[in-house]
């Protein structure tokens, strides 16, 4: 299936050719936390200085002629979208930023309210291709992909974790979650012992996860690629036969098939790391995940 593209769904050729945007060009800014400020901070907040500060931090980020797209950094490479501006007049309005004691001078904008009801749905995953974080090289704008357009908003579906002991997801319920600020508060925290069942075939997989990113390390990847090349079994493939079955029927396999379970959780340190590696092979001995599914070690 191809990618959707972020130019697909926002149309940019058809909002240039509007006459009131002639002369106008396309800017998509991907804002980074900037010294202390805290842009995803700031945003949940409400906070009176984050729209100023999305719109100013150095004279050359903004023009008369941009209509921007606004991004910010929810997770590492994980960019979510909070709306869209027609610049008016650049570095024309002043406000005083009282905690950090200097003037936020920022330019004067219009909000495209015909893009709101995309604002903290659209996701992208996307690594920067340069140090700049925003970009007006049509060849980049046409080709940034669209990770995951949400049915809700992404801080409201981040209420809501299970616990530990209650997680055993569909691949896209998985989807659904994961990416989320407290799923990924919760995921990072700890290592764990996880099981995947093949519903169509019952066959389970079982593996552990001692990363730095602890379970959501590794799931993260499980949901881009159906298996992960980093993890070994037994020191000789990356779970092997995971990668068979995505070479054979495919990701929408794993997409439409996959369940993702977890079964124990370990403190994030050495001894936790430990105690996964033993629980994983007590783990495959208990359901016999070795000689009757996807495990080969």
């Amino acid at each position: 299936m191809a990618d959707i593209m972020l130019t697909d769904i926002f149309r940019f050729d058809n909002l240039l050719s509007q006459p009131n945007y002639k002369g106008k060009r396309i800017k998509l800014r991907f804002n980074k936390n900037w010294g202390d400020f805290n842009f995803v901070k700031e945003y949940q907040e409400n906070s009176d200085l984050f729209i100023p500060y999305l719109l100013s931090m150095h004279p050359k980020r903004n023009n008369n002629s941009d209509i921007q797209f606004h991004f910010i950094e929810v997770r590492p490479h994980l960019w979510l979208f909070v709306g869209a501006y027609n610049i008016i007049r650049k570095d024309s309005e002043i406000l005083r930023d009282h905690f950090r004691n200097w003037d936020v001078v920022y330019a004067k904008a219009e909000r495209l309210t015909e893009f709101d009801k995309y604002i903290n749905r659209i996701i992208i995953n996307y690594s920067l291709p340069s140090r700049s974080f925003f970009y007006v090289d049509k060849r980049i704008i046409n080709s940034v992909p669209v990770s995951e357009i949400l049915s809700e908003d992404y801080f409201e579906k981040s209420k809501d974790f299970p616990g530990y002991e209650n997680i055993s997801l569909s691949y896209q319920e998985l989807k659904q979650h994961l990416h989320s600020s407290i799923w990924y508060e919760h995921l990072t925290a700890v290592y764990g012992v996880y099981l995947i069942t093949d519903i169509k075939t019952g066959k389970m997989y079982v593996g552990s996860a001692y990363g730095n990113n602890g379970v959501y390390g590794r799931w993260s990847v499980y949901l881009s690629d159906g298996y992960d090349k980093t993890e070994l079994e037994g020191n000789r493939y990356p779970n092997k036969k995971l990668r068979e079955v995505v070479n054979k029927n495919g990701i929408r396999y794993i997409q439409k098939n996959f369940r993702y379970t977890l079964l124990e959780i370990f403190s994030k340190n050495e001894l936790g790391k430990q105690k996964a590696l033993n629980r994983e092979i007590y783990w495959k001995d208990v359901l016999q995940t070795r000689m009757f599914g996807y495990n080969i070690n």
